[in-house]
């Protein structure tokens, strides 16, 4: 355990002698728990833990010996079926006393057991409230916190204290949880619930470890999860809710036990083909694990395998059976009859209160899909002539698109006995060629069977991948919003394509795990992107992916971060060509890697350091790139090298990419060339006026006469903008997104720019977002335009439902972001900029210089 919950175990292994180490390091010892009773009735004994069934029935007088590694909570059942919970921790003696109908305890922790039973977790409700309603919700919250502050006051030893405040508050969510559920399934109706009755459920951050001591904890996080998915806080998603769950769980630790939980419990529920991908999903989902991890994980694999090979005749692909069964009227209805279709069975029987909890689900999915290519079989497997009698009472008024039927022999038939069905509800999917896709799937109940269907109606599941695919989720994981949706949509179409071995998608599936790799890099989460890094074989796509990741850092202004991987890039870079001849390609990374590197050090103060790699970079550039030029520049003066860095100082003026350092720099070596500033000034103004000549010369070749398209689209107030509204002033479009290092890089310039034209009212700037599709889209560029403090007309080029264009952008044929169009007082285009150059000032001037030209 980490922190606080560590010492404390460590603080009692150290007091009681230990008897052996277990596999994750913890000292095992045992705790001894003897039944002083005078009862003739049957005593039982067993540990609160949800991963335990049933209870061990013990004898008066007897002593048991519990191997424990941590503190445990256990039941007593008395002789008259009352239940206690026992706080019991390795070690440890405990003594139950039960005497004419009274329990007592003594030992090691009589005080601490003997207040449990008197501050009990169940809060009984009050007559008068209704369950789960708003004010059983307050007399619940005034509950826990009352026996929270008593517990604080008791006296008890802290650590204990700080377990089972735990033990209250989880109490409470279970009850909270699983409470209407329990009506609804016994009781057959749902309460009314309060408005605000999930809040507790919803806030809760899993960030103490101390709550893996609740007995009981991983049912709370299963069902809460699970629930989540049901109310719509999580998207359902059949191979990657995992890592959706782990998102939810912000203890480390907590998430990894209950990962590993949730795994046993899959390989419970039966065998399944997509558990080496839940084993992939859980490992990516945490930084830090104890020893014990990996080797869990192991153990639950192998035990996979296994189960493969015991249901090998069951497993995915396989053919299934055809079968028949009967109606309440006795008419036969065969499988056969329905070939082409996807069907899903339903086993279950008249006895099973699960199963009968399970129906409604299962009939709201028949019904939504009955006009599809699937059929839903409500199989019971009732035998004898009462329980029949019974199934058809149960189903004779239904009028449902499910089809009930009666499976002869029962458990015992030929179908049954196929599919290994000992125990229901069993859901099994068959797809539209009879082949098996699930012997073990999901219950009705659980969204993620509705997601799987819907794959397999529109045949995602087992159909082709495709190149046009490929392309599709390409785009959808470069404009997700963040790095956990970009692996949510990449690991469905990444599991397919290896399944089918679909090889011409692996160099797709590579950039999408780049991208996703990118995406938690420029999030900070540095340990996740690094697990996903490592499994990448070559060390040049490692550089690759690196240098990427941090040139988005870099474009965001965050160098230090931009720093560390790009000098990661920059070893990898060095290692693969260390005593090599450089391939071309290499030669063209060069400048890349080392440049921005360089420029990264220097922005972060470390110009010493960058010296070798802007040498580098600049030797193999063509002598031409910006910011190569720069930051070898930025070196020569560091060094005072005068001489050599003024021809780059004198092309910044030039060609008005310079910065007010540069001016001071180009002034230190003009007077170390000349020994003073005299005639500094005329030459100066010599270099501007090339630099004002080269620009027109520049503007005069790039000017165009295209009629701009007309559009109207709506802004960040709410506004409708229209470029017909705007004829007779020059306008100055922005195309961005808030996916786009460049755009977002070129902004500082762009405030710039539009900030010298505010006075003039025949000058509009527009900022065309585009190119993306998230759901909350618009409080997302309001908050950035907020926290950077842009004050841009920003308009929304929206996706059109029907075409999947972004209409306003495909009109403009632009061939990238950021793209800038200045349109003249007649409507027509007149130029036209793609990319941005990196100098805030040449921006600024060439724009202004363009917008002067058409005023």
């Amino acid at each position: 355990m980490k922190h606080s919950l560590r010492f404390f175990i460590a603080l009692i292994l150290l007091i009681l002698p230990h008897r052996e180490a277990n596999a994750a390091g913890l000292v095992v010892k045992d705790a001894t728990v003897t039944f002083v009773t005078q009862t003739n009735k049957k005593i039982h004994f067993q540990t609160e833990s949800d991963s335990m069934k049933g209870y061990k029935q013990v004898k008066p007088g007897q002593s048991l010996s519990l191997a424990l590694d941590k503190p445990a909570y256990y039941y007593y059942i008395d002789g008259n079926s009352r239940f206690y919970t026992v706080f019991v921790t390795p070690g440890s003696v405990t003594r139950i006393i039960e005497n004419n109908g009274k329990v007592s305890f003594e030992g090691d922790h009589a005080p601490i057991n003997q207040y449990i039973q008197e501050h009990p977790s169940f809060a009984v409700t009050p007559q008068g409230l209704t369950l789960y309603s708003q004010g059983w919700l307050n007399h619940q919250h005034k509950e826990v916190d009352r026996l929270t502050k008593e517990l604080q006051t008791s006296g008890l030893p802290q650590e204990f204290i700080r377990i089972h405040s735990l033990y209250y508050r989880y109490s409470f969510l279970l009850q909270l949880i699983n409470g209407p559920e329990t009506m609804r399934m016994f009781q057959g109706k749902a309460p009314e619930l309060a408005p605000n009755y999930y809040d507790d459920m919803r806030n809760n951050p899993y960030d103490d470890a101390n709550l893996l001591y609740y007995p009981k904890w991983f049912t709370v996080m299963r069902n809460d999860m699970e629930l989540r998915e049901k109310l719509g806080d999580i998207e359902p998603n059949h191979l990657n809710f995992l890592s959706q769950y782990g998102a939810k769980i912000k203890n480390e630790e907590v998430r990894a036990a209950f990962l590993l939980r949730y795994l046993e419990q899959i390989l419970n529920s039966g065998y399944t083909e997509d558990f080496p991908a839940y084993i992939s999903i859980a490992k990516k989902a945490l930084s830090h694990t104890d020893e014990a991890f990996p080797t869990r994980l192991k153990e639950l694999e192998t035990r996979n395998d296994k189960m493969r090979k015991q249901y090998s005749n069951i497993t995915r692909g396989n053919v299934a059976p055809t079968f028949t069964g009967v109606d309440i009227h006795g008419k036969s209805y065969s499988s056969a009859d329905y070939a082409g279709k996807i069907i899903v069975l339903d086993f279950w029987f008249s006895g099973c209160i699960p199963c009968k909890a399970e129906m409604p689900y299962m009939e709201k999915l028949a019904e939504e899909f009955k006009d599809r290519d699937i059929q839903f079989f409500a199989l019971s497997l009732d035998t004898g002539d009462q329980l029949v009698n019974a199934w058809k009472s149960l189903v004779k008024d239904k009028t449902g698109a499910t089809l009930d039927l009666n499976v002869p022999e029962g458990f015992k038939s030929a179908l049954a006995t196929h599919f290994g069905v000992r125990s229901v509800p069993r859901i099994v999917i068959i797809d539209q060629q009879g082949k098996i896709v699930d012997a073990f799937a999901r219950r009705p109940s659980d969204p993620k069977l509705r997601q799987l269907l819907l794959e397999l109606l529109d045949k995602k599941g087992d159909s082709p991948v495709t190149k046009e695919e490929a392309k599709e989720t390409m785009m959808a994981v470069s404009q997700a919003e963040n790095a956990a949706k970009k692996e949510e949509i990449m690991t469905p179409f990444m599991e397919r394509a290896r399944c089918q071995k679909a090889e011409f998608a692996y160099p797709m599936i590579n950039m999408m795990r780049s991208l996703v790799v990118q995406g938690y890099y420029q999030e900070g989460q540095t340990e996740k992107a690094d697990s996903y890094l490592n499994e990448f074989k070559s060390l040049a796509f490692k550089r690759d992916v690196l240098f990427i990741a941090g040139a988005r850092l870099y474009e965001n202004g965050e160098y230090k971060r931009a720093e560390q991987l790009l000098e990661r890039a920059s070893k990898l870079t060095l290692e693969l060509n260390e005593n090599k001849n450089l391939t071309d390609e290499e030669k063209q990374k060069y400048p890349l890697v080392f440049g921005i590197y360089a420029d990264a050090l220097i922005k972060n103060g470390d110009t010493p350091k960058a010296i070798p790699y802007a040498k580098m970079a600049y030797d193999f550039s063509n002598k031409n790139h910006f910011t190569v030029n720069q930051s070898y520049a930025t070196t020569l003066i560091h060094q005072k090298n005068y001489e050599a860095a003024t021809p780059f100082l004198e092309d910044f003026v030039k060609t008005g990419r310079n910065s007010a350092q540069h001016l001071v720099w180009l002034k230190e070596a003009y007077v170390v060339k000349n020994g003073k500033d005299k005639g500094y000034e005329s030459y100066l103004k010599g270099l501007k006026k090339e630099s004002a000549k080269q620009l027109n010369e520049k503007l005069s070749q790039s000017m165009v006469e295209e009629p701009a398209p007309l559009f109207s689209l709506k802004n960040l107030k709410g506004e409708t903008v229209s470029l017909e509204s705007l004829k007779g002033k020059v306008v100055v479009l922005d195309f961005w997104a808030t996916w786009c290092g460049p755009c977002k890089a070129s902004f500082p310039a762009m405030q710039k720019a539009a900030h010298s034209f505010a006075g003039n009212k025949e000058v509009v700037f527009l900022f065309i977002n585009t190119l993306e599709t998230k759901n909350n889209l618009k409080e997302i560029v309001a908050k950035y335009m907020t926290d950077k403090r842009y004050d841009f007309n920003v308009l929304f080029d929206l996706e059109d439902a029907a075409t999947k264009k972004f209409q306003v952008m495909d009109n403009y044929k632009a061939k990238g972001i950021p793209a800038k169009f200045i349109i003249d007082k007649a409507g027509n285009i007149r130029f036209k900029l793609v990319g941005f150059s990196g100098s805030e000032d040449e921006t600024v001037e060439e724009l202004k210089a363009m917008v002067n030209l058409l005023l």
